[in-house]
């Protein structure tokens, strides 16, 4: 079996995916698989925004919703703030490294870190692995786990040797937020009113706009939110788009996590 896996972090603000610690982290992934004999996996890098779980979560639901690659395909993600604790860290100790499976069969490892995990709806378990060690847990740490999570594909994952006890407490995700924001400005948003909406107030920016079935329903230079090319399930997240332009730009760049109002 290849395995496929998307690792998702949140290093390069400036750098992107070719930040050294993504290189890092691929060649330390290829060497716990091949100690295996699994052989090399296949790794495709994304970058979210420095801290942002919200994002993080996101990207992650999104990638693993939307798989037709079963058990041959890992989502490790790392967005570890270390906010969990905000008093003095021994050892560079971190979040916990947790577990998710969907129901199509992808399984979901990363560090357990605000809604990295909220996007899901699965149950979320504990793995049975070190909190500390390196202030670069997802090179000198984890990679192991994902190895081992890998080798037992096909397997039920309550027999996995490293599962450890159900997270009881996962954090719903906030309403009316800015889940991402793609390369074209293109606001990405879990508003449910939009077939109804004719301002929306991002930053303390309100913009009017229309709505409409796809993004390309108004002309050119007009603002629109509507059913957007994100989304699991047979739901599709509500985009603000400026057609033939960016969105984002117009809100004055916000950030994943920012709240949406419409009215």
């Amino acid at each position: 079996m290849t395995f496929y896996i998307d690792f998702i972090a949140d290093y390069g603000a400036k750098t992107g995916i070719d930040d050294l610690a993504f290189s890092e982290v691929d060649r330390r992934l290829i060497e716990e698989f091949d100690m295996r004999n699994l052989g090399f996996p296949f790794v495709k890098n994304m970058c979210v925004n420095p801290f942002n779980t919200i994002e993080t979560g996101f990207v992650v639901a999104q990638l693993a919703h939307n798989s037709k690659l079963g058990a041959s395909h890992i989502v490790y993600h790392n967005t570890a703030p270390r906010k969990d604790e905000l008093s003095a860290r021994m050892n560079n100790a971190g979040e916990f490294l947790a577990v998710a499976e969907l129901p199509n069969g992808v399984r979901v490892i990363g560090a357990y870190s605000g809604y990295s995990f909220s996007f899901l709806g699965a149950k979320v378990y504990k793995v049975k692995c070190a909190t500390d060690g390196s202030q670069f847990r997802s090179r000198d740490v984890f990679p192991p786990c994902v190895a081992s999570l890998a080798k037992h594909a096909g397997q039920p994952l309550q027999s996995w040797e490293l599962l450890g006890e159900e997270v009881l407490l996962v954090p719903p995700v906030p309403e009316n937020i800015i889940c991402s924001i793609d390369g074209y400005g293109n606001i990405k948003t879990n508003v449910h009113l939009m077939g109804t909406a004719r301002i929306a107030e991002i930053n303390g920016i309100p913009m009017s706009l229309s709505t409409g079935t796809g993004i390309f329903s108004v002309p050119d230079g007009s603002l629109i939110m509507a059913p957007g090319s994100s989304g699991w399930n047979g739901n599709h997240c509500a985009e603000i788009c400026l057609r033939g332009g960016s969105a984002a730009e117009m809100f004055g760049n916000p950030k994943p996590g920012d709240r949406v109002i419409v009215r």
